[in-house]
């Protein structure tokens, strides 16, 4: 029989070192896949924290649209001395809004008179005539469109004119 003394003190710590290599390794792995897990949980918050607001930014869309009736009511219907002051602050409302709702995220789709319609980001809502612009082209806008951080929450409504 053997005994266990009479082995030098050099070979226990060689059969050690591959189990705390084995060990370091799994530990290393368990700890990159943690930091790794915490990074795709803080991004799915940033996703979620993102388009949470989504909601709120539709619902003060028809706020901004009640502004832009409002300010197209007093300019042509209120005596012109009157007309100056109101308008004036109804901009100044409606641009903190649209400050605030552009620091959210919020876009608004650019478009225009006599162009072809874009139709992944504008809805056509009837067709006109007119001698104006080219048959096809865009006649009138009847509600401006927005983006939320890229996403169309709500599309451009257009006319367009007829094709003869």
């Amino acid at each position: 029989m053997a005994d266990n003394k009479n082995k030098p003190k050099s070979e226990e710590p060689r059969q050690k070192e591959p189990e705390e290599k084995t060990y370091l390794q799994e530990w290393q792995k368990a700890r990159a896949e943690l930091i790794n897990y915490k990074k795709e949980e803080e991004e799915k918050m940033a996703k979620i924290t993102k388009f949470a607001n989504e909601r709120m930014i539709k619902q003060l869309l028809a706020i901004l649209d009640s502004f832009d009736l409002a300010i197209q009511s007093l300019e042509t219907n209120a005596p012109s001395e009157e007309k100056e002051k109101y308008l004036k602050g109804i901009y100044l409302i409606k641009n903190q809004l649209e400050d605030v709702m552009k620091k959210e995220g919020l876009e608004e789709i650019s478009v225009e008179k006599g162009k072809a319609p874009d139709l992944t980001c504008q809805e056509i809502v009837t067709e006109v005539e007119s001698s104006q612009y080219p048959p096809g082209t865009i006649a009138e806008i009847f509600q401006k469109g927005y983006r939320f951080y890229g996403k169309i929450i709500r599309p451009v409504r257009i006319a367009v004119v007829k094709n003869k």
